[in-house]
């Protein structure tokens, strides 16, 4: 009687492994949550890298617009600057620009004088010191000497739109370097002096 009973669970187990209906459902329920995910991060790290994207078009375009100026420029005029970059960007957090002009002179080997600089935005980006040139050496590039260097920085915050809380905020930052088109400075309200000297 037992034996039989065995038997019969037996049958019905070998029964059971061997029957495949409803596996395609099972499969489907263990592999749609990391099909979903693969999406999802792929979207993110295409939103994140067309935002760089624009972020370094409209830094591109403010530091160009910077070159051609010959006029003394004013806060109004960094602010249409930093409005059109907002506008370029259409970043979803708050953005930052931070415009500097450096002048290279070749006495002591070589140095870098800040000449202005001023951040439009709100941030953890502060306008740039004399203090700060050490740092800048090393990322400006050749230059004349007693020629100036215009320096436009953009700074963005990245908010994930969908896996908000999986993937952290990140921050991207742009640099661009420009000379200058038509004039030997560019000169920023109340802070502009003679042309110098190497």
């Amino acid at each position: 009687m037992i034996v039989s009973l065995f038997r019969s669970m037996a049958k019905r187990l070998a029964r059971l492994r061997d029957d495949e209906r409803g596996v395609i459902a099972v499969e489907t329920v263990v592999i749609t949550p990391f099909l979903l995910m693969g999406l999802f991060l792929s979207f993110e790290y295409y939103d994140m890298f067309r935002q760089k994207s624009l972020m370094e078009k409209a830094t591109y375009t403010v530091t160009d617009a910077l070159s051609r100026e010959n006029e003394v420029i004013d806060d109004a005029f960094l602010d249409n600057l930093k409005a059109t970059f907002d506008m370029m960007v259409g970043t979803r957090s708050p953005s930052q620009l931070r415009v500097s002009v450096v002048r290279f002179h070749t006495v002591n080997g070589g140095s870098h004088e800040l000449r202005w600089s001023e951040v439009r935005g709100q941030g953890e980006m502060a306008p740039l010191s004399q203090a700060d040139m050490e740092a800048v050496n090393a990322i400006v590039p050749l230059m004349v000497a007693g020629q100036d260097l215009i320096m436009v920085e953009g700074r963005s915050k990245h908010v994930p739109v969908i896996t908000n809380g999986l993937l952290s905020d990140q921050f991207l930052d742009t640099r661009m370097f420009m000379t200058l088109r038509f004039s030997s400075q560019l000169c920023f309200t109340d802070l502009c002096a003679p042309s110098g000297t190497s």
